[in-house]
């Protein structure tokens, strides 16, 4: 499907480039997609990821990194390459697509975990988390909202390391620093030769920085 917010072919319940919701009007609802609203609001402290992703410049810093993203040589891209040097009677490629989900199907698979405290506000937290899936190109599929906490689900893209998972990324309010809890898992494999890792580097890297989201609440002028 298309986003009708930025016209880019997306899937899952958001689009990856912009932060616009796909699914917007929830079965026997006739009403139009909710607007962006300024970022006056006070997302900062907000724990609802649909109240975040309404804010005009978050969406405008997700949209930004995944613009810049880039997009690498794909394990399936790999294996075809593979498959035009060597000769082989069944295509590489189309083998990985059948040998990954029977593996999985035996419990085989890879993954890390990792926690955290993050100095920051847990709504900032949240746009930071989804401004990192944008960054790496780590397409957000869905979110699982709790009263404190938030999770964000995305797919973990193939590449010539390991072939696609899924990351989770836990993002929970409480006294002082946020809390941070992440996942990762890859089905299908024993070993991703330090994707799962780095993958993690990377996101809690984003988590302290500012991503280029505003660094304070803006004020309206006296």
């Amino acid at each position: 499907m298309f986003c009708s917010e930025c016209g880019v072919e997306a899937s899952g319940k958001f689009c990856f480039n912009c932060g616009n919701r796909l699914h917007g009007v929830e079965p026997g609802e006739t009403g139009q997609t909710v607007a962006p609203v300024a970022s006056d609001v006070d997302w900062r402290n907000e724990v609802q990821c649909e109240k975040i992703l309404l804010v005009e410049e978050v969406r405008s810093v997700i949209a930004g990194h995944a613009k810049r993203a880039s997009k690498g040589l794909s394990g399936e891209e790999c294996l075809s390459i593979y498959d035009n040097i060597v000769s082989s009677p069944v295509p590489l490629a189309k083998l990985a697509t059948i040998v990954q989900p029977f593996y999985a199907a035996r419990g085989i698979r890879t993954g890390k975990e990792r926690a955290g405290q993050v100095s920051a506000p847990v709504g900032v937290v949240i746009a930071r988390a989804l401004c990192s899936l944008a960054k790496h190109g780590q397409t957000f599929e869905t979110v699982e909202q709790a009263e404190d906490a938030c999770t964000l689900i995305a797919e973990l893209p193939s590449s010539i390391l390991a072939l696609k998972g899924e990351i989770r990324i836990t993002v929970t309010r409480q006294q002082g620093p946020t809390r941070v809890a992440a996942l990762t898992n890859i089905p299908g494999q024993w070993f991703d030769w330090g994707k799962c890792r780095n993958c993690l580097d990377q996101l809690f890297l984003d988590l302290r920085s500012t991503m280029g989201l505003p660094v304070k609440q803006r004020k309206d002028a006296a």
